[in-house]
């Protein structure tokens, strides 16, 4: 007994020790589990900024002061806290849109926020801006868009941290200020205007997570600017969507008075513009792709909202009443730094199509090529090029989903999309890979064949060459 006693409490000390170690690696495994799948949430603001830095007949640094709004911008950042800030009206000296960066949303326990390059080719006296948050986003490119006025500015920036298998998640982002005016001229200038970033769109094929976000000064939904951004010539994935989603004649409406962004004040002070809440002029429009999340980016259902809007200043300022929808420090704010209303939404970013490659050694120290490959199920044609996705016609009915992976399982292209009239999806860019590539196709709707229904994974014989 004795011995046996002996013999066997080593053994249980050493069960209970490897179950203990099984049950912390357990938890780690599902805890970075966990965490790789879990969806990161910003915060995207949008915001006029009336003349930041800029003195002109009208604004003079006594009715305008930068020290004023820096002050008011403070409160209102300790409360919103954007990952993304698009702004309108600044100035396009340095040294003035620098300031914002580092009296303020570097400030006040902040940190790591950077500005995106000026860019001001029509040399205007204010600028359009993207401002942001380098612990969520890397800036890729930057491009101006020429237009018949001021400039829109055009940025691709990526999530942030790239996680370990390397895809990338990519997010294009517009700021534009458009024509002013409620003249004829003003309206067909600022159609336009956003005719410009359409044809920027159409000429470069553009296909990724989209956010167009600025002061678009239109009236109705049925003036041209917000038409050609909504229905963008009905190109899939370039026309735009409204999260607000309530088409109309917007100015002057109190049926809309929820979604007004000027004039937070009533009576203007030779540089504001008064007479309370009555007009839509500040909009945050998303693609396709971000709406549903084709691309690891979505918008966070019922996110949008206009802080200092509560649905009663209709005609009326953000703080002569109790405003409901901020503290009374940020409607003071939001009354003094500009007369128009900030507006804001969430996106969650993070996985949307789950799959992994193993790559072979050769695949792994093959050459890059460009994909011009064909492959040839039982009963039907799918051939992946450089630019499209050929299905049969027969499939132009349906929809699918889909995503390829290079030889060392990075993702390369995703999408969701409907099959065109030829049979087609086509890819947003160009693309290089090593060796083999595995297209996966999950596919809703008129597979008449069959070879295509449900999900259907496809890998390529490795093609070394490119055109």
């Amino acid at each position: 007994m004795q011995m046996c006693s002996q013999r066997t409490k080593p053994e249980v000390k050493t069960s209970g020790l490897f179950f203990r170690v099984l049950a912390v690696v357990l938890w780690t495994w599902c805890t970075t589990y966990a965490q790789g799948l879990r969806r990161d949430t910003v915060t995207v603001m949008m915001y006029n900024m009336l003349y930041y830095g800029v003195n002109s007949s009208f604004c003079t640094s006594s009715n305008n002061s930068v020290t004023s709004k820096n002050a008011g911008l403070m409160t209102l950042f300790n409360y919103v806290r954007p990952d993304l800030l698009g702004v309108c009206e600044m100035s396009p000296v340095s040294s003035v849109n620098l300031g914002l960066l580092n009296n303020v949303l570097n400030n006040g326990g902040r940190s790591g926020y950077l500005r995106a390059n000026l860019m001001n080719p029509s040399g205007s006296d204010i600028v359009a801006l993207l401002y942001y948050n380098s612990a969520k986003f890397g800036m890729h490119s930057q491009t101006p868009i020429s237009t018949q006025g001021r400039d829109i500015v055009w940025y691709k920036l990526f999530h942030k941290p790239i996680p370990a298998s390397g895809d990338t998640t990519f997010l294009y982002v517009a700021v534009a200020h458009l024509k002013a005016g409620g003249t004829s001229l003003d309206i067909t200038q600022r159609g336009l205007e956003a005719g410009a970033l359409v044809q920027y769109m159409r000429a470069n094929r553009f296909r990724g997570n989209l956010l167009v976000m600025g002061d678009l000064n239109v009236s109705a939904s049925s003036e041209p600017a917000y038409d050609s951004l909504i229905n963008a010539a009905s190109v899939m994935n370039q026309r735009l969507k409204d999260p607000v989603s309530r088409p109309g004649s917007w100015s002057g409406n109190s049926s809309f008075a929820l979604w007004h962004t000027q004039s937070p004040r009533t009576a203007s002070n030779g540089c504001a513009t008064g007479g309370g809440m009555d007009d839509r002029y500040d909009h945050i429009l998303l693609n396709d792709w971000a709406m549903g999340d084709s691309a690891q980016i979505k918008y966070v259902p019922a996110s949008f909202r206009i802080p200092g809007n509560d649905g009663n200043r209709f005609n009326g300022s953000v703080n002569g009443t109790f405003n409901a929808s901020v503290p009374v420090a940020v409607a003071n704010a939001l009354h003094e730094i500009s007369d128009h209303l900030p507006v804001m939404l969430k996106l969650a970013i993070g996985p949307a199509l789950a799959s992994s490659v193993e790559p072979s050694e050769e695949a792994a120290e093959a050459e890059p090529f460009q994909f011009t490959i064909s492959h040839h199920p039982p009963s039907c044609t799918s051939i992946l090029s450089g630019q499209w996705i050929q299905f049969p016609k027969s499939y132009a009915e349906g929809f699918c989903r889909w995503e390829i992976r290079d030889a060392m399982g990075k993702r390369m292209e995703q999408g969701s999309d409907a099959v065109d009239a030829l049979g087609r999806i086509q890819f947003r860019e160009p693309m290089t890979a090593k060796g083999w590539y595995t297209l996966t196709v999950e596919w809703q709707g008129n597979a008449r064949h069959g070879c295509l229904s449900g999900k259907v994974r496809y890998a390529s014989q490795p093609f070394w060459g490119g055109h």
